[in-house]
This record gives C-alpha cells, sequence and structure tokens, in this order.
C-alpha cells in the first residue's frame, strides 16, 4: 500500500481553473467535504474569480487558495529560482518535460512555465499528490508539474474537457496519470475505450444531504413553479424549455419560470421568450447564490433539466443542481442524455423525455402539475436515491481509498 499525504499528514494539492466559481459547486462540495473528512487541503487556481457573489458555504474553506499566474516569469527571481531548482534536482526530467512541451507548441511552452511555478510552490506547501479538476488545461499543467518535479497527480474528468478534447491528448494525460475518476458510467465507457490501459474509475458527485433537504419544502403554491438552474449555453437545452413552456400557455396550463443562471445564450433565450410572448411568465434570474437555489427548490412544483448535446459535441455528465433538485424532494423532468439516465430512473423517482422534444416536455412537465400526488412519490423516491448513491462523503471515501491504493476500484455499474 502507497502511504497517501492523508495518512502522512502531508496536504494534497487540489489544481482547478477557478476557485471559487458559483457554476461549479461540485468542486466545492468536494473541498468542504474532504475537509470534514480530515484532508489537509491546498488550492491552486489558474484564473482568478470572475463572479460577483460566490456562495456563503465559501466561506467554510479553510484552504489556502492560491493563483497560479498566467504569465509566471513575470514573477521575476521567484520564477527563476523555482525552475532553475528543478532543473538541478533532476535535469533529465526536467528536459524531458521541457522536450513535452515544446512538443505543444506555444502553449505548451506556458503551461511549462506554469508547471515549473506551481511545482515549486507545492514543495513550499509539502504537497505529495495533485489533484485536478478537468482533463483540460488544468490536466495539461498537472502532467507537466508531474513529469518535472516527480509528485504524482490524478485527473477529475467532466464533460465539456472530454468530449471537446483530442482523443490522443485524453490518453497521454490517462496514462500518466495515477488514476482518472469521472463522474458518470457513460463518461467512464468512453473514457475506458479511449485508454483501456489506464486506471479510469467512476466516482459520481457527492451531495450535502443535509444542506439539499426535504425540510426546505414549502406548501405548493396556486401558480406552480417550473425551475431550471444552470449556465446558459446550447448543451442545457433551455431553449426547449422555453417551447415547452409556449406549449403550456397554449393549453392553459397555469404555471410560471424560473430559469437560474448566466452564460452566453442569455440574450438569445430573453429574446426567445419575448417572441413566445411568455414575458410574464418566464423569467431568466441570472447569477444566484446556494442558499436563493435552494429557496427556489423549496418552491418548485416542477425541476426541469432539458440537456442535449450540442452541435460541438459538448454534453452534460449528470449535472449536479440535478441531484440537489432531487435531494430536496422536487419531482424532476430530465433528458436522456449522457449519464443521466444512470441517476432518473422513469416513473420510479422522476420523468424522462428525449432531448430537443417541446411537445414531451410539455406533457411531462403538465403531467406533474396536474398529478402531485405522482409528483409527491416521484420526489420522495428522487431523494433515497441520491441519499444512497450520491452521499458525498461516501464518494470521496473513494477518491481517498484510490489515492491511498493506486490501484483500487471505484464502483462500477450503474445504478438499478
Amino acid at each position: 500500500m502507497v502511504p497517501s499525504s492523508h495518512d502522512t499528514g502531508r496536504p494534497i494539492g487540489l489544481l482547478v481553473k477557478i476557485f471559487p466559481k458559483l457554476s461549479e459547486t461540485f468542486i466545492l462540495e468536494e473541498v468542504l467535504g474532504l475537509e470534514k473528512l480530515g484532508v489537509p487541503l491546498r488550492l491552486y487556481a489558474l484564473a482568478a474569480p470572475t463572479d460577483a457573489v460566490s456562495h456563503p458555504a465559501v466561506d467554510r474553506v479553510k484552504a489556502r487558495v492560491t493563483l497560479v499566474p498566467a504569465k509566471p516569469w513575470r514573477d521575476g527571481m521567484r520564477f527563476v529560482r523555482r525552475h532553475l531548482g528543478l532543473l538541478a534536482a533532476s535535469p533529465w526530467r526536467y528536459l524531458q518535460g521541457l522536450q513535452a512541451a515544446m512538443g505543444r507548441g506555444n502553449k505548451g511552452l506556458t503551461d511549462f512555465a506554469r508547471a515549473g511555478w506551481l511545482a515549486g510552490q507545492m514543495r513550499d506547501d509539502g504537497v505529495a499528490h495533485l489533484h485536478t479538476h478537468f482533463i483540460s488545461t488544468p490536466a495539461d499543467v498537472a502532467e507537466l508539474v508531474s513529469q518535472i518535479s516527480g509528485v504524482p497527480f490524478s485527473i477529475s474528468a467532466h464533460a465539456k474537457d472530454i468530449y471537446l478534447s483530442d482523443a490522443a491528448d485524453l490518453r497521454r494525460k490517462m496514462g500518466a496519470a495515477r488514476f482518472t475518476v469521472t463522474c458518470t458510467e457513460f463518461n467512464c465507457r468512453t473514457l475506458r475505450e479511449i485508454a483501456p490501459d489506464a486506471n479510469v474509475q467512476r466516482m459520481y458527485h457527492g451531495i450535502d444531504g443535509g444542506a439539499f433537504h426535504p425540510s426546505c419544502r414549502e406548501k405548493p403554491s396556486l401558480v406552480p413553479l417550473i425551475l431550471s438552474v444552470g449556465r446558459l449555453r446550447e448543451k442545457k437545452g433551455l431553449d426547449t424549455l422555453i417551447e415547452a413552456c409556449r406549449l403550456l400557455q397554449g393549453r392553459g396550463v397555469p404555471f410560471r419560470c424560473e430559469i437560474v443562471g448566466y452564460g452566453e445564450e442569455q440574450q438569445r433565450l430573453a429574446n426567445l421568450i419575448e417572441a413566445c410572448g411568455l414575458g410574464d411568465q418566464v423569467q431568466l434570474t441570472g447569477k444566484l447564490t446556494r442558499e436563493h437555489v435552494i429557496a427556489r427548490y423549496g418552491r418548485a412544483a416542477v425541476y426541469v433539466q432539458p440537456s442535449r448535446v450540442a452541435a460541438d459535441g459538448d454534453r452534460d455528465g449528470i449535472p449536479n443542481v440535478l441531484l440537489e433538485a432531487m435531494a430536496v424532494g422536487v419531482p424532476v423532468v430530465a433528458t436522456r442524455v449522457s449519464g443521466i439516465p444512470e441517476v432518473v430512473h422513469h416513473r420510479r423517482n422522476g420523468l424522462l423525455v428525449e432531448p430537443d422534444d417541446p411537445a414531451a416536455l410539455a406533457d411531462a412537465i403538465a403531467h406533474l402539475i396536474e398529478s402531485p400526488a405522482l409528483g409527491v412519490e416521484l420526489g420522495r423516491a428522487a431523494r433515497s436515491t441520491v441519499t444512497e448513491h450520491f452521499d458525498n462523503d461516501r464518494n470521496l471515501r473513494l477518491v481517498l481509498q484510490l489515492l491511498e491504493t493506486p490501484h483500487a476500484h471505484a464502483e462500477s455499474c450503474a445504478v438499478a
């Protein structure tokens, strides 16, 4: 058994693109969960936060967050000392890493410069292992950190970072990593097909069942609330939800709809709402904190996850917001895309429809609005599914198991 940093008291490094980030609650939940389990952490981010607000839960994070400079050579002598120290410690390893980076063009050289700076910071922080979220740029940097410093690394792969990446690049990074975890069985099968010899394991995202709890549910309002939460981008299929709302309006079904989130499709969705004559019933709320989102789960009659595969191949895994709504006991309607059918089972704990089908989506939403008893039944089953298979502490122990025993296996079967 290889001793983990958790066993030896040395911290685990966690490399992400941005921390904190309003739309990436799964990373916040992981950080809080690992700290709850007593794991010392050091957080490293490749870019500064861009959100004007943050979840209040961020204040509970104990770990220090260090920003890796985008142009670390501007750090002067500290940058030079760190790279010279790595070169002196292992010239062959350093030069091999430099050669690998040069083969990736200008971006590779920038990643190499950042990797040397980060490796020096990790040495100062006593980090024994680096885990990175996203198999895109963060994993590029982490791979080079490991190559030039000898510190092992691992990867959490999610959605866009998988499906918009070159297969050869994915294969290289997974082969170099101590292990790779991903948040759905669908992703796991995809990655194993790309890199059959790599250690790739499925590890579902975990939810804090105490924070997301049916106790926040309120009495149904006279006008049912349809809720959806997520980045305003093509793969979320929110235009399908708006079209479904137009159909519901035409049928005389009472409702109001709130779409929580932000992103590049905001203006297009706003224009669609206006064109459909839904300005009084459908609202784009913009960014909200976790606490405000929980309050909306409490009031929602139906939660809708209308995901699709985008034109460029991007797609969801299992959206954390879907798990959150289910944990609260909100009846859900979702689409048969990627890993979503691993958690939502039709007519057992929610309703499933095909993507890009506004009529089917409208039928499912109307069915739940008009059959509140069915909604209660599905909501209870949804809560049970999440607490049984998506518990934060339980799933994070799989990461610790993989850190302690590199070839340990996480669960490999989809939820039945």
